[in-house]
């Protein structure tokens, strides 16, 4: 008996990579093969002075921008320290003027008692006794 083998038949099959779907709305292919491949929308009317000069770009100006306002910040605190040591200065100027007609104020009350004491005492004779 004559023994048949088969042999494998060549393949007609083509080994074509097909891209999958992702999520909805994330794919770029419409899966339609008369349509083209769908490319990210380019703003090419954008004014220069709109469109970003790129990360370092942004990136240096958000530096010099950080060391602004660090500077702007002192400087302010500084203004700050000098209007409170000026107010302090000026505050106690006025305690110590007020300090001053205080204990000047003490001085004339104490001599006009000393001059009735005196007066009284003058009076105690008989030639001042009126």
């Amino acid at each position: 008996m004559p023994v048949i083998t088969e042999s494998p038949a060549p393949s007609t099959q083509t080994t074509e990579t097909v891209p999958l779907p992702l999520a909805r709305g994330t794919s770029r292919v419409s899966g339609k093969f008369w349509k083209d491949e769908k490319k990210p929308f380019k703003r090419s009317h954008l004014n220069p002075s709109v469109k970003s000069k790129g990360h370092d770009y942004d990136l240096a100006q958000k530096t010099k921008e950080i060391a602004t306002r660090k500077l702007l910040k002192e400087l302010k605190e500084e203004r700050e320290q000098a209007d409170k040591a000026w107010k302090t200065k000026i505050v106690e100027r006025r305690k110590a003027r007020e300090e001053q007609e205080r204990i000047e104020m003490m001085r004339k009350k104490m001599s006009e008692k000393k001059l009735l004491r005196m007066r009284k005492k003058a009076g105690r004779t008989k030639k001042i006794n009126h």
